[in-house]
């Protein structure tokens, strides 16, 4: 069994670990909820852009205008595609520092119980040890009381 200063060390090097590793989940979480924000606002703009299109072909529309159309509704095709590959490398990321929290999380929970474990030992040891004691002593007293009535 480890010695309990150790074990302590141990425990805190990896409550701190757990600690970090669930900061940057955090962090993690934000920029993924960030990502798709700007996607999600992009994917809006889209729309009401087309909708301003379709408005202005109603209306009648010059060349120059509809090629001015298109070329920004392109633009915003291409950020929006590249905004679905942030999302999901920020998705990518968040699944990873998860998958390391949980990690943290399970080495941390098997340090504590193997902690619990040596305390318990430590602790039953200890009962024993004081209950011999007591038992020598009580003999001890028996057999000088018993020697001391035979005299």
């Amino acid at each position: 069994m480890p010695d309990t200063p150790t074990l302590r060390k141990l425990l805190d090097l990896t409550q701190k670990q757990s600690e970090d590793s669930a900061k940057k989940l955090g962090k993690l979480n934000f920029q993924h909820l960030e990502a798709e924000k700007k996607l999600n606002l992009l994917l809006q703009y889209r729309q009401s852009y087309q909708n301003r299109l379709q408005n202005a072909s109603q209306n009648g529309i010059n060349h120059v205008e509809w090629q001015n159309f298109i070329r920004f509704v392109d633009k915003l095709d291409t950020a929006i595609s590249e905004q679905r590959l942030a999302v999901k490398h920020a998705e990518n990321n968040r699944n990873t520092g998860s998958s390391e929290y949980q990690s943290c999380q399970r080495r941390l929970n098997s340090y504590d119980t193997l902690s619990q474990r040596y305390q318990k030992t430590e602790q039953l040891m200890q009962t024993k040890a004081e209950q011999k004691e007591l038992d020598e002593f009580i003999s001890n007293r028996f057999t000088q009381n018993n020697s001391n009535k035979e005299k």
